[in-house]
């Protein structure tokens, strides 16, 4: 019976947690004071120009920046909050803290999450200027459908990753 009360106190959690982010994540009252969102997609943007910055000199192509908006002759994109990779990290950051470990492993595993999360995200950006720039054709389908789902999948499997190398959960 303990491991129902668990399971449900487990996915309670979770879920109450996934609600909570996505409320910090999109309620006027906090946004208009702390866009999360916003700040997370001019910190991936400027990341993302910089890098973009060497490719350019390699490859030979213009690039500019303005804000969160990137591009290279009449091409442009702009990393707006929804491309920031809040709503990922919200779901591996509830997965982690639901999940029955100490707070020493789920620390450890905010501090992955948001970092390889994030990072992955840049690559992201990176990537869809550059398919953008040289493959305008297929931009949108991957930027809808493959980059999205790719960064959510990288979460799940960081989490899975981290719930079975490092979180210390009692065993049943």
């Amino acid at each position: 019976m303990r491991s129902y009360s668990e399971a449900a106190w487990v996915i309670a959690s979770f879920l109450f947690l996934i609600f909570a982010f996505f409320f910090l994540l999109s309620w006027g009252p906090i946004v208009d004071r702390v866009d999360i969102g916003a700040g997370l997609a001019k910190i991936t943007a400027w990341i993302s120009y910089g890098v973009l910055q060497v490719v350019s000199l390699i490859a030979g192509f213009p690039l500019h920046k303005n804000g969160t908006i990137m591009g290279s002759g009449a091409f442009e994109v702009d990393v707006a909050p929804a491309c920031s990779g809040a709503v990922p990290m919200s779901i591996y950051l509830s997965a982690v803290l639901a999940y029955p470990a100490s707070w020493a492993s789920r620390r450890m595993g905010v501090g992955l999450g948001i970092g390889v999360i994030f990072l992955v995200n840049v690559v992201r950006v990176t990537a869809l200027f550059l398919i953008g720039l040289y493959f305008q054709q297929i931009f949108h389908e991957t930027h809808v459908y493959v980059a999205q789902a790719l960064v959510i999948c990288v979460a799940v499997a960081l989490w899975l990753f981290w719930a079975t190398r490092f979180a210390d959960a009692p065993a049943n």
